[in-house]
């Protein structure tokens, strides 16, 4: 029998119909890259490929547990359009690089949730559509807008339009997370993904966020927010991801 690791957050969704309602949101086309995170014992894996069945598609599955590699590698050793790849993802997504139009989707352990969605952003063929099963409360706050702004949400939607597809319960998991999951769905937007930019826009949100519970006026210059026309009495809360961008590009005139 297989024992999940508890320090990979090993907590596999059984769901087949979670997992087809993911796949749909991915919204795969003929000569797309698929990457699937995590892949675990392949029931999302299942329905990638039974969705690509007759069109023409790469689908790179990372698995960082080697029991679950070798379970993988036998269970789809016929089917060429599969890869699977045991290495963490993390280091993974920084080199990876295609010419075709990519899409990634995953049930992620919550505990990387963050470092993931960072190295998205930051990869160097950066996908048109996300989908991911992670922590219901992380998925709420990443899609929170005004007055309910958080450094994620303000950083993951500057350059994804973010939707919140829905809770799944505890229970369609195993083993049981004491927490419930949700599904989000990032679609890229047409802003500026150089790593350069996203490296001082980070630093940028980082000082708007470091008190949260302040006045603007207590973290950014009078004439900084004179500039942007920001009012200072606000906290970062209260100001939305493409408001953050434009006070940004304002400062830094760009």
């Amino acid at each position: 029998m297989f024992k999940p690791h508890k320090e990979l957050g090993q907590n596999f969704l059984t769901d087949k119909n979670v997992a087809i309602e993911m796949v749909k949101a991915l919204d795969i086309k003929n000569g797309e890259e698929i990457i699937e995170i995590g892949p675990g014992h392949g029931v999302l894996t299942n329905i990638l490929l039974e969705k690509t069945a007759n069109i023409s598609a790469k689908i790179s599955a990372v698995e960082l547990d080697p029991r679950l590699y070798i379970e993988l590698k036998e269970k789809y050793s016929g089917e060429k359009k599969i890869d699977v790849i045991n290495v963490n993802i993390l280091d993974w997504l920084s080199d990876f690089e295609t010419d075709k139009n990519l899409k990634i989707i995953g049930s992620i352990p919550y505990y990387i949730t963050s470092p993931i969605i960072h190295k998205i952003i930051k990869m160097k063929s950066v996908p048109e559509t996300v989908v991911l099963l992670v922590q219901k409360e992380v998925a709420e706050k990443i899609k929170s807008t005004v007055p309910d702004s958080s450094y994620m949400s303000s950083f993951v939607q500057t350059f994804f339009d973010v939707k919140y597809l829905g809770k799944v319960p505890s229970k369609k998991f195993n083993p049981e997370p004491q927490v419930d999951g949700g599904i989000l769905k990032m679609t890229r937007k047409d802003v500026d993904f150089s790593p350069d930019f996203i490296r001082k826009y980070e630093g940028f949100l980082h000082r708007a966020y470091s008190n949260p519970r302040k006045m603007l006026n207590k973290i950014f210059k009078q004439e900084e927010l004179e500039k942007g026309k920001i009012n200072p009495s606000l906290r970062a809360q209260n100001l939305g991801a493409e408001e953050w961008l434009f006070f940004y590009k304002i400062l830094n005139e760009i």
